[in-house]
């Protein structure tokens, strides 16, 4: 009988803990728990008292190429005083672990752990303590370069893609599809105007959505972690996510998501500028990213 073609496997924790004790410089013992199945798949490594996370890539979704760019932008994020959570290298001190399993080659990545705690986002507080940080990680990433290369966050990604993709599972609701299409092109129009204008590029996190993926402690130091659809793209698409969670989050109360918009604006600004024409953008963004987000629905 042949090997039957696979999609996704998950690696025996068993195997998994046995690598991880041959090759990096921890001490027994070592305890690993499952975490989080997602995008990827999440661990927590615990050594005493020490926490790390370590997260296997899904091999048709990232290449070594891709995650070594990741990898790149934490440790220029780090080495420039930005807290963000780091890869930890192994013993021989590369940071990228290879799995072959049936479905081709899984990577995985030791990062440390981000202290704190996660939380909602609904205070003027944390908005503006948060979009200090979000413009921090922008400034700092203005003049970033790698080597490695990694798709950037632009319209065949966050628009023709999508269409594509969520085409391909609506042909039986073909009527409904041409009303997004048709809804989304008219969108795209009133983007390529502003992109002409003039919109913010570089570095994106790419999922700056507050509810996870930072975290907060009690002093108010903020960590940022997950950069796995991090990438090249406009900075008015990055923060875009921040607007629709506070708009999904506070149940579409109006009046909260401004309040909250402006605190985050206010600090985003003490740390770098951000034009009109790139505020203005935020909102068609907001639809994009939904689009996006369906389709990234079929996918996983």
């Amino acid at each position: 009988m042949s090997l039957f073609p696979v999609t996704y496997s998950l690696l025996s924790k068993q195997a998994l803990l046995a690598h991880i004790k041959d090759n990096y410089k921890f001490q027994e013992p070592i305890h690993l728990k499952y975490f989080l199945k997602g995008m990827n798949d999440t661990y927590i490594v615990e050594n005493g008292s020490d926490k790390y996370i370590f997260r296997v890539y899904r091999a048709d979704r990232r290449n070594r190429s891709e995650i070594a760019f990741e990898l790149d932008v934490l440790n220029y994020l780090h080495e420039n005083d930005v807290n963000v959570s780091i890869p930890i290298a192994q013993k021989d001190g590369n940071l990228i672990n290879d799995f072959l399993v049936t479905e081709g080659v899984k990577h995985g990545v030791m990062f440390s752990y981000a202290e704190g705690n996660e939380k909602r986002i609904h205070t003027v507080e944390d908005s503006y303590l948060f979009g200090e940080s979000v413009a921090q990680i922008h400034k700092v990433t203005e003049h970033f370069k790698s080597e490695h290369v990694r798709d950037p966050l632009d319209l065949e990604h966050l628009i023709e893609r999508p269409l594509n993709i969520i085409k391909l599972h609506m042909e039986h609701r073909l009527e409904d599809y041409h009303f997004i299409y048709e809804l989304i092109l008219g969108l795209k129009e009133q983007l390529v105007s502003k992109i002409e204008q003039g919109l913010d590029w570089g570095i994106c996190h790419g999922d700056l959505h507050g509810n996870t993926n930072v975290s907060f402690t009690d002093n108010g130091k903020l960590t940022h972690y997950d950069f796995d659809i991090s990438g090249y793209g406009w900075r008015a698409y990055d923060i875009a996510e921040f607007r629709l969670a506070r708009e999904i989050h506070s149940g579409h109360d109006l009046d909260e998501v401004e309040k909250l918009w402006e605190a985050f604006l206010n600090g985003y600004r003490n740390v770098r500028d951000l034009s009109r024409n790139d505020v203005e953008a935020v909102s068609l963004f907001v639809v994009i990213r939904q689009l996006w987000l369906f389709s990234l629905c079929f996918t996983e």
